[in-house]
């Protein structure tokens, strides 16, 4: 016993010793741990320290240094339209135009014509690549000049759009020689190249062998692209003796009129560049230059920065990796926890940047801006909208940081809890599949096809609420001179979109002129009814304006100034109804000198007729509903102003409707709702609702075409006439809220918006 307890004895202060031994090491690890997480930390902070500028660097590489950021900015704000339907009718604008020898409404009213949006875009465009330019240091400073090129090539091409397309035509006479007819053309083609119409044509049956001698002579006065385009047909055309036609090929090709201009205005500016004569670096006291400066002096240096973060977090992210694996820990999550901190630290840094740094232009709001309420209200839009997508980008870089950091997580705990998983029964692991199926799977067909579950909705005119209401019983907007738009580049235009996206933009009655192609001797005596500068600006887009063409023309006063094919742009709107097949669309058609015959037959060859709606026979007789002409398909009327077929289209406008006043010209004269023509008590009313002096007035259609001025109209003819206006015509008809005005007369009670009954 004494043997044994003494071995135990002394086996006993090893073993003690050894648990001694033993219980030491735990108590050194948490020193050696402590300086791993620390070290761990420390990476993490690296990380979000790096990331951070990188951030900053990868939203001004996508926005403040890339020109589209700029330019679709623009386009959000819709600023190059907003020019001409804000900026230009801005009373700040006559101001400006005061001192033109010709009156400030005339200017305004065809520089979209000269100087369409198109052409805006393309030399903006070309500023911001040079800011740009600047901003990344490609350059050293930016030359405020503006490039006239694309303005003098609109400038260039007008006369050859206005002036008659057959300059030639004219009288002819019998010549007895090959030569006689050559000096002819040549003549007539010096006449053409001076604006001056030909006194007369040669005429002279011609060989083969003589259309080949004659036809260098005549290319002899083009450049060569344009003889090797036209040429051909122009042999075509002097082989079959029509020489009318040959000069109506080649004659704007000569006529220098507007090249001469253009000469002269590029020999003023001594070139083809609008020198402002500034600098950037002229302006660097300003505080907003002073922070472009700096950005291009940074801009220099922002590649190796953006290398030497990447590699410094790249290195940081590695050591975070081998630390972990040092620790037991996972690598993935260790990675991915440091990936979601520089999210979350990128976000707080945008919070702060957001508070730090608002919005620059926010400051030109209101009525202590510097610049008019026009411009001024451009500008703010478009800073609200680049201001939105640095923002916006910003979050995107910042979200993704979080989702390629949360998912990374998610995978690797989904990994270690799937391998417990698999250790469980089968039975759990249906039910619990299914119990996370189900609500994914009703999420995902809910949001996928959300129209399961919705009511269709049935519209008319775009709305539910008018589809039980007749014909009459609703108010259109109305284009006055629906034809003569800017877009299609017609001279005086009273409207700036073509008339397919007038109809897009939510117009339904379209007044439009049809002529015949208008002789010289109307052109000079329209000439004389204008006031002198007016006609001084005009007359040299008319010179030489003795031509012929045939078919239905939709022009205003004169064709020369701008035409459009009758048929081919009832094509479009036959097209446009085809796309919107619960629009109903009125057509109100001048006819002065046009046939209802020809306006019958234009409707048909554009595969319209199937579509006409035929007015009662009785004027006062009951309209359809909007819904029943949808349903027919008849959901386009015809009306015509001076001629009328019974019993199928067109019928006479003023039958059926009364109208107000049209030569209004003081503010004033749109307040009362005088009849003019057509009967008292007619069932339809048209409201015309524009001024006009020299020209349509973009100014004008700013304060008439408000949403106020026209339901206040309207609701003074409700009282001087029985009912609210079925159509209301405006000039300008983007200009202003006059659809907003329609949309309101629209929410009275039926009973309210038309007088008459059945």
């Amino acid at each position: 016993m004494n043997a044994v307890s003494q071995g135990a004895d002394e086996r006993e202060p090893s073993v003690r010793t050894g648990r001694a031994t033993g219980g030491a090491q735990p108590a050194a690890g948490p020193p050696h741990t402590g300086r791993r997480r620390a070290t761990h930390l420390g990476l993490v902070a690296l990380v979000v320290v790096c990331w951070l500028p990188l951030v900053v660097i990868l939203t001004a590489s996508r926005t403040v240094l890339n020109p589209a950021f700029y330019s679709q900015s623009l386009a959000r704000a819709h600023a190059y339209d907003r020019i001409y339907t804000e900026v230009l009718p801005d009373p700040a604008v006559d101001t400006l135009l005061a001192g033109l020898p010709i009156d400030s409404s005339l200017v305004t009213a065809n520089l979209r014509t000269v100087l369409p949006p198109a052409t805006v875009q393309e030399m903006t465009d070309e500023q911001i690549t040079r800011i740009v330019d600047y901003l990344r240091a490609r350059t050293g400073d930016v030359e405020l000049a503006v490039d006239l090129r694309p303005i003098f090539g609109n400038i260039s091409g007008l006369a050859n759009r206005y002036i008659a397309g057959e300059l030639g035509a004219g009288t002819s006479y019998r010549v007895a020689s090959v030569q006689d007819f050559t000096h002819g053309v040549l003549t007539a083609l010096d006449d053409i190249a001076a604006g001056r119409p030909p006194a007369s044509l040669p005429s002279i049956e011609l060989t083969p062998q003589d259309t080949d001698r004659i036809l260098p002579l005549v290319l002899d006065r083009v450049d060569p692209a344009t003889r090797a385009r036209v040429g051909p047909e122009l042999r075509a055309l002097l082989r079959s003796g029509d020489v009318a036609g040959a000069l109506a090929l080649i004659g704007p090709q000569v006529f220098q009129g507007d090249e001469r201009a253009t000469a002269r205005l590029q020999a003023s500016l001594h070139g083809s560049t609008l020198d402002l004569g500034l600098r950037l670096s002229d302006l660097r006291d300003s505080p907003a230059i002073t922070a472009i400066d700096r950005l291009h002096d940074v801009a220099a240096t922002l590649t190796w920065v953006t290398v030497l973060l990447s590699l410094i977090m790249a290195g940081a992210l590695a050591g975070i990796v081998v630390l972990a694996g040092r620790r037991g820990v996972s690598r993935v999550r260790a990675a991915a926890g440091a990936v979601i901190a520089a999210g979350l630290g990128a976000a707080l840094l945008g919070a702060v940047l957001r508070l730090t740094l608002p919005n620059p232009l926010t400051s030109l709001a209101g009525p202590r801006s510097p610049l008019p309420p026009g411009a001024s209200a451009v500008l703010v839009d478009f800073s609200r909208h680049a201001y939105g997508t640095v923002e916006g980008d910003y979050l995107r870089v910042v979200a993704w940081t979080l989702v390629v950091g949360l998912a990374a997580a998610g995978l690797s705990l989904l990994v270690a809890v799937s391998a417990r998983w698999s250790r469980t029964g089968r039975r759990r692991r249906v039910a619990t599949a299914f119990a996370l199926a189900v609500p994914v799977m009703v999420t995902v067909t809910w949001t996928a096809f959300p129209g399961a579950a919705a009511e269709p909705r049935e519209l008319c005119e775009s709305s539910p609420s008018l589809c039980d209401r007749r014909y009459d019983q609703v108010t259109y907007l109305a284009t006055h001179n629906a034809m003569a738009n800017s877009e299609d580049r017609f001279l005086g235009p009273s409207q700036d979109p073509t008339i397919v996206h007038q109809l897009d933009s939510g117009v339904r009655t379209l007044l439009i002129d049809v002529h015949h192609w208008t002789p010289p001797a109307q052109v000079e005596a329209y000439l004389a009814t204008l006031p002198p500068a007016t006609r001084a600006a005009l007359a040299p887009l008319t010179r030489g304006a003795v031509s012929t063409r045939p078919g239905v023309w939709l022009c205003h006063n004169l064709c020369q100034l701008g035409s459009l094919d009758f048929v081919t742009e009832l094509g479009r709107v036959r097209d446009w109804m085809a796309r919107n097949p619960t629009e109903v669309v009125t057509l109100i058609i001048q006819d002065d000198d046009v046939p209802a015959s020809e306006i019958a037959g234009g409707v048909a060859a554009a595969g319209l007729a199937g579509m006409v709606a035929t007015p009662p026979d009785d004027p006062h007789g009951r309209w359809p509903t909007l819904r029943a002409m949808i349903d027919s398909g008849r959901r386009l009327v015809v009306f015509t102003e001076r001629q009328d077929l019974p019993g199928t289209f067109p019928r006479g406008f003023y039958r059926y409707a009364a109208d107000t006043p049209f030569a209004a010209k003081r503010p004033e004269d749109l307040r009362g709702c005088v009849r003019n023509r057509g009967a008292a008590g007619a069932g339809l009313l048209l409201m015309n609702h524009w001024l006009t002096d020299a020209a349509p007035s973009r100014r004008a259609a700013l304060t008439s075409n408000a949403a106020d001025t026209i339901v206040g109209r309207a609701e003074r003819c409700r009282a001087e006439q029985g009912r609210t206006p079925t159509f209301v015509a405006v000039d300008f008809s983007t200009i202003g809220s006059a659809q907003a005005a329609v949309d309101r007369l629209n929410r009275l009670p039926a009973s309210a918006a038309s007088a008459t009954g059945g």
